[in-house]
């Protein structure tokens, strides 16, 4: 699975529904699949100026059985 999220110098971005955001460990970023990256593009270029080294990164995760 292909996830997508906002990253900075500082944390990963969790946004909320009134467009407010705090930074975060990656295990409560906000996450987006593929279909949302319009969007996120947008969010980014709306945040640029007030958050340093302002990035989308690509999370890809691997589901394996931990205890086989």
């Amino acid at each position: 699975m292909i996830l997508y999220a906002l990253k900075s110098a500082e944390g990963y971005l969790k946004m909320a529904e009134n467009k407010a955001f705090t930074l975060v460990g990656i295990n409560k970023a906000s996450v987006y699949p593929e279909t949302e990256l319009a969007m996120l593009k947008a969010l980014k270029a709306e945040l640029q100026g007030q958050i340093s080294n302002l990035r989308i990164i690509k999370i890809t995760l691997v589901e394996t059985d931990h205890f086989a």
